[in-house]
């Protein structure tokens, strides 16, 4: 009953204008009169701090409710409304899966078909499915795109373990290049009051953002990828086009040793495997790390302050990236681009809209694909944080006289919810005051890593619907199993050496050669 009244809706839109009066097919605003719709997202901050909000509402004329929540909370609060059948009209952010899009899209037809709509009423939206590969990405095995692309500049190794300038130096520390010496940084760390502020017992030597944390990534120093983070194949790598699986290996079981040992010497944060966001973000403001994982040091350090001798030797890098790590003679790192990526479950279109409803968001999504607002949702707002001087060239303006509330006010995570879709086209921008774009601290941390980067899996779906149910199955059950016994052996909890055969053969029984069968006949494909 529900996949027939859906036909009949959407059947609807395909074939007609939207029944209101006050929808515009194209141009600005979209409704003459004022429309509103609900966004359920993961994010931190209040749904009013999120500044570019109120320039779209204004171009536009629709008004978005933003239901905002840490992700661990709002991972809790979407379950629960998907089994009430209480979700809003849109979902975003990182709180979906392909899983969900195969369970809910094309299983049950919760979330809407998009690519009708998107021919129809999406040009912005339209250009990016038409960019090679994406569309092929984004299509199901039955025909249908169920979410809104994101194709986005990305950095080759999105996220690494990044490591304090400042207590190196005070410590009198050099880089450390392999495991052994990091274990001796971190040790120095611990026990020499590294931050300086009088508490020998503070510092917390090694830390990682709990949404990213992918300690996997780091079994690299030792030749082996298993990265564990926002992956569609999670502990899975390409070696020569065939995939592996390595969360297995010899060498995995070597980066396990060496980070239970350090675990056990207390220089890893107690709280690594426990902690939400905002707890890590807020130990780190607080200068207390000396390693941390993270996309970048932005994200949980504040810096010094303009005027002080450690801003005017590190500006605003007092983290740096670690070097990839020399474990054995030939250590990798996780690729997880070519420098553009494309994540295909950022925002979906629920069954609680009708066919005007979804017109109208799928259009106010449009909006937001476009070059200005795109690079304005990234940068800030045009004439207060960047100005346009050509088509996709923007420039940063002078901030120096702001004040902290200003700064933070304008900042990269309140000025907009930044894991929603958008479309960055070929947009530059420059630094204030420079006429040539220079390398970003982004760029150098590739350069540096780019000789140990291993291959990169293109985003594929299984070649028919019997494989995709299937891999999604089975891959629940061995990720799952896999974070748990991580989380188990790092902590202490349990001995890797003692379970080891154990654990590799429940692999085995919870379907890895069958999986990874699946996996490899879906790359196949391409």
């Amino acid at each position: 009953m529900k996949k027939l009244a859906l036909v009949l809706a959407l059947l609807m839109v395909f074939t007609s204008v939207p029944a209101l009066a006050e929808f515009n097919a194209t141009g600005l605003p979209i409704t003459n009169e004022k429309t509103e719709f609900t966004l359920m997202i993961d994010d931190s901050g209040m749904p009013e701090d999120k500044v570019i909000y109120p320039i779209l509402e204004d171009q536009t004329n629709v008004h978005v409710v933003l239901d905002l929540n840490p992700y661990q909370t709002q991972l809790e609060r979407l379950g629960i409304a998907l089994n009430t059948e209480s979700y809003p009209e849109v979902i975003a952010g990182w709180l979906l899966g392909t899983k969900d899009l195969i369970d809910l899209g094309m299983g049950d037809q919760t979330f809407l078909p998009l690519e009708d709509l998107i021919a129809k009423y999406a040009p912005n939206i339209q250009e990016v499915l038409d960019i090679p590969g994406v569309r092929e990405s984004m299509t199901l095995p039955d025909g249908h795109i169920y979410s809104i692309p994101y194709v986005v500049s990305e950095p080759m190794a999105t996220f690494k373990p990044y490591i304090n300038q400042v207590w190196l130096e005070r410590l009198g520390l050099n880089m450390p290049t392999t495991p052994a010496e990091l274990k001796e940084v971190l040790i120095a760390f611990r026990d020499k009051d590294a931050n300086g502020n009088g508490d020998p017992n503070d510092e917390i030597p090694f830390s990682g953002d709990p949404n990213n944390l992918s300690l996997g990534m780091l079994a690299g120093w030792w030749g082996v990828d298993a990265n564990s983070g926002n992956s569609d194949y999670p502990y899975f790598a390409l070696v020569d086009g065939k995939i592996q699986f390595n969360a297995n290996k010899p060498e995995y079981k070597q980066f396990i040793e060496f980070f239970a040992d350090l675990y056990a010497e207390k220089l890893i944060d107690p709280e690594i495997f426990t902690q939400d966001l905002e707890t890590w973000k807020g130990k780190g403001k607080q200068d207390l790390y000396g390693v941390s994982i993270g996309y970048g040091p932005g994200d949980f350090y504040e810096n010094y302050a303009k005027g002080t001798p450690e801003y005017e030797k590190y500006g605003e890098n007092a983290f740096t990236w670690l070097p990839v790590l020399k474990g054995c003679e030939n250590p990798i790192y996780h690729r997880n681009s070519y420098g553009v990526t494309l994540f295909r479950t950022q925002a979906v279109i629920t069954d609680k809209c009708d066919e005007e409803k979804a017109a109208i968001i799928i259009r106010w999504f449009d909006n937001l694909f476009t070059a200005d607002n795109s690079q304005q949702s990234q940068s800030g707002p045009l004439g207060i944080k960047i100005e346009k001087l050509e088509e996709g060239l923007y420039r940063e303006l002078d901030t120096s006289a702001w004040d902290d509330a200003t700064n933070e006010k304008y900042g990269w995570g309140n000025i907009f919810t930044q894991s929603m879709p958008r479309y960055y086209h070929n947009n530059k921008v420059l630094g204030f005051g420079k006429t040539e774009v220079e390398p970003s601290f982004m760029d150098l941390a590739d350069a540096a890593y780019a000789p140990y980067l291993n291959e990169h899996f293109p985003a594929v779906w299984a070649t028919s619907e019997e494989d995709t149910n299937r891999a999604s199955i089975l891959a629940t059950d061995i990720n799952t199993y896999v974070k748990s016994k991580i989380a188990q052996w790092v902590s202490g909890e349990a001995d890797v050496n003692a379970e080891w055969d154990a654990y590799c053969a429940q692999l085995e029984a919870y379907g890895l050669s069958e999986l990874t069968e699946i996996h490899q006949r879906a790359l196949g494909e391409i």
